[in-house]
This record gives structure tokens, C-alpha cells and sequence, in this order.
């Protein structure tokens, strides 16, 4: 029985085409991680970290909170605080200034609602 050099080259053209497909797939897996990274960083503002401490709902017209707020020093930064309901609609907000000067401020606040507030928060923090 005889080969030829036709046949006894057949089995490295698979090798090849499998080495394409592992070197795409790398490649398609490092783009994949790249693009989470970003995705998982959009809609924050680097820098600034605010954080709701506490809240406490008063009566069926009135929510307290407590709320601190990380910045650069030098920094004047404008958050909004709401309260919201059982479905998460915003039943009220004020937007609060945090001057320049210190890189971490503690505050609170007593929204005045239409009707009874599940809960409330500090969000939407940007330097001005």
C-alpha cells in the first residue's frame, strides 16, 4: 500500500484551521471582558460616592434622610434626593448642594410627601 504526498498532508490543514479558531476566540473572549468593564462603569461619575446612611418614614406626608456624599476636596457637587413609593415612583425630589472644601460631607433632609413614601435616597451626584 502506497500514500501519496496529497494524503499524508491532509491531517495539518485541520491543525491550522483549528488554530484560527482558538486564536479568534481568544480574542473575541478579551473583547468580551473589555466590554464589561466599560459596561459595568457607565452612569457614574468618577470620584464622587454617595451613599444613603439611613431613612426613616415620619408619618404619611414626611420621610427623613440621612445621607453622606465622598468627593474630591475642591470639588462643588449637586445631588437630588427623593422618597419614593411601593412601585419606585418618585413621589418627591430636591436637589442639595455639597460646597467645595471638605472631601466628605454627612447631610439630611426632610421631604415632604403627597401621600405615604416607602423609602429614599440619595442619587444622581455630578460636580457642578
Amino acid at each position: 500500500m502506497t500514500t501519496s504526498a496529497s494524503e499524508a498532508a491532509a491531517p495539518a490543514e485541520p491543525r491550522r484551521g483549528r488554530l484560527g479558531l482558538v486564536i479568534i476566540g481568544v480574542v473575541t473572549a478579551v473583547m468580551a471582558c473589555g466590554f464589561g468593564v466599560l459596561a459595568s462603569h457607565v452612569g457614574q461619575t468618577p470620584g464622587i460616592v454617595p451613599q444613603t446612611t439611613t431613612y426613616d418614614v415620619v408619618s404619611d406626608t414626611s420621610v427623613e434622610l440621612t445621607y453622606s456624599v465622598a468627593k474630591s476636596k475642591g470639588d462643588e457637587v449637586r445631588c437630588t434626593v427623593d422618597a419614593y413609593d411601593t412601585d419606585f415612583a418618585v413621589l418627591v425630589q430636591k436637589e442639595v448642594t455639597i460646597p467645595a472644601g471638605k472631601s466628605s460631607v454627612s447631610g439630611a433632609e426632610t421631604l415632604v410627601t403627597p401621600r405615604r413614601a416607602t423609602g429614599a435616597r440619595v442619587r444622581d451626584c455630578r460636580k457642578m
